[in-house]
């Protein structure tokens, strides 16, 4: 006689069932928000290129300076050029929050200030509190207009030789200061990440030379 074969199918237990009902639960609810923050973040990441292509060279150009559309002056030098050239001409002569202006060793006087969301460079005939600016570049020369540059409570912070901070630096500032830190944010739009925009802090730190 031939063996008979035992039939291995069976129907689905109800804990089966819960856990199938469970599972399907879960990706249906998951499934939307991954796909939402999947889209988000396409949206998000070209714009965290662009905040971070801006703000580095944005920081670039003020501390080491470059390549500049100022007429006449193909580059200009950075604050890490600044520098004293004689007693009566200090490194810095316009030190605030939201402006500075430096003598660099190539004879340069260099202004850079923050106006209306955007970091200015320009190059003064003459040193002082009140400059007349005329010509004005704005940093970096290929910035993306919906690129936003604010301070970070102050764009320039001023240190002196003990590391003391020069609170109320004043014009003309005192020849004190020794060191100048810069912290600037870039963002698009409102900066945040569930709206699709991309916010980036940098900061860097200079020492003044005196010789």
């Amino acid at each position: 006689m031939m063996p008979q074969r035992r039939d291995r199918r069976h129907a689905v237990t109800l804990v089966e069932l819960v856990i199938i009902m469970v599972v399907s639960g879960i990706l249906f609810v998951t499934t939307p928000i991954l796909v939402f923050h999947g889209v988000k973040t396409l949206v998000f990441l070209p714009k965290a290129l662009v905040v971070n292509q801006v703000a580095t060279e944005v920081l670039h150009q003020v501390v080491e300076g470059g390549f500049s559309t100022l007429a006449g002056q193909p580059t200009v030098r950075g604050l890490r050029f600044a520098v004293r050239r004689s007693a009566a001409e200090p490194a810095l002569w316009l030190a605030e929050t939201t402006r500075i202006g430096f003598l660099t060793s190539s004879g340069q006087n260099v202004l850079v200030r923050l106006d209306s969301e955007s970091v200015k460079r320009s190059l003064p005939s003459a040193t002082s509190c009140t400059p007349t600016i005329g010509t004005e570049e704005v940093l970096p020369y290929e910035a993306a207009g919906s690129v936003r540059i604010l301070a970070t409570g102050a764009l320039f912070r001023y240190y002196n030789q003990s590391g003391a901070e020069v609170v109320t630096p004043g014009c003309p500032p005192p020849t004190t200061i020794r060191r100048v830190d810069i912290a600037l944010t870039a963002q698009t739009g409102s900066g945040n990440f569930d709206q699709g925009d991309a916010s980036e802090t940098i900061t860097s730190s200079v020492a003044i030379r005196v010789p």
